[in-house]
């Protein structure tokens, strides 16, 4: 289907969710797309399949449907999609669930929504979790997944700071050098696919050759070490100018975009209905976030190797931390492929 076509779709789709639709001025138009109640969700859901993949539905199936498709038919669909949904210049939504009667037109920047998030997770947190220690707000401490309309063609995009893009990169790398320094693989462990009840039992063993103790310790190493690293790359990262980095991902066939920004200055510079263009105003070479890592990687490797070595050297196994012990089932069927016993699996 050609540009036309999915535009095409999605203004049908559009009349059929309300037949007035396009006779509202454009900010109604917008205010509709946003807070869509699920009926009217539906009703775009199945004129869609019709329009844009020949798929015959009512508004009570369509859902279903759209869930079950594989992922090579979704790209028009979600195409086709966020032009009935999204908001702004960039027709831009974000992949996040909202309280009622809150969406993103309920935020002018991304600082108001993450800050809106942070005080939420805070909240919850301070209710649910014994002794919690308040945390600082600093920005976009997870990521956020949006899709946006970037010269006219879907992007699905990822909404990170750049402390937390660095930490990511550094567990990555780091996963990679902790298997150099203790080599490990995941084994089946002896309760690994029985029965439990309505599932059966995912139990999957490390086996580091006789230095599991030591592995543990440095993986709860290296957990804090990122966690202290995420903040104090947070804290530095405050004063410096607004800036946003961006960098087209595209692989597969599949159009990616990165947006990672600084500080919570950038995210008060960027307001949702206008995001790429507020984004290019403060817009910075992404080799600045390369050099970043490459000096953060640097330290995070020395301090891997040190603590690997100091750990060989000073560690006593035989002082067994306290921990709560999970036990994970697994729906029927859900993975019937890894829990086969024929010895084929690769971990």
């Amino acid at each position: 289907m050609d540009d036309n076509g999915i535009k095409a779709a999605a203004r049908k789709a559009l009349m059929a969710a309300d037949p007035l639709y396009h006779s509202w001025p454009a900010d109604q138009q917008e205010r509709f797309r946003a807070t869509m109640d699920e009926a009217a969700s539906n009703r775009v859901d199945a004129v869609l399949l019709g329009e844009v993949l020949g798929i015959s539905c009512t508004t009570e199936n369509a859902r279903d449907i759209w869930r079950g498709l594989p992922l090579e038919k979704l790209e028009h669909l979600n195409w086709a999609k966020l032009l009935t949904a999204g908001i702004g210049e960039d027709m831009i939504w974000l992949n996040e669930s909202m309280a009622e009667h809150v969406s993103l037109l309920s935020f002018d920047t991304l600082r108001d929504y993450d800050f809106d998030d942070y005080l939420f997770q805070e909240k919850v947190n301070g209710r649910e979790i014994e002794d919690y220690q308040k945390r600082d707000y600093y920005a976009l401490r997870f990521p956020r997944w949006a899709r946006l309309l970037i010269e006219g063609k879907l992007y699905y995009a990822t909404l990170s700071s750049l402390a937390t893009y660095i930490t990511n990169q550094l567990k990555e790398q780091g996963q990679d050098l902790i298997q150099r320094l203790v080599p490990h693989e995941y084994v089946h462990g002896k309760n690994h696919g029985k029965q439990e009840k309505d599932g059966v039992l995912w139990d999957l063993q490390i086996d580091a050759g006789g230095l599991e103790p030591q592995l543990d310790e440095l993986k709860q190493q290296w957990y804090q070490y990122l966690q202290q690293r995420w903040t104090e790359l947070s804290k530095s990262f405050i004063c410096q100018p607004p800036a946003a980095f961006m960098k087209d991902t595209s692989e597969y066939g599949e159009a990616n975009y990165l947006f990672l920004f600084n500080n919570s200055a950038a995210l008060e510079r960027t307001r949702w209905r206008y995001f790429l263009s507020d984004c290019r105003q403060i817009e910075g070479a992404f080799s600045e976030v390369e050099q970043q890592l490459d000096q953060a990687w640097k330290l995070a490797e020395k301090w891997l190797q040190e603590a690997h070595q100091n750990i060989l050297q000073n560690f006593d196994p035989a002082v067994t931390k306290l921990r709560k012990k999970r036990k994970i089932v697994v729906a029927p069927g859900a993975f019937d492929s890894l829990l086969r016993p024929d010895g084929d699996d690769e971990w």
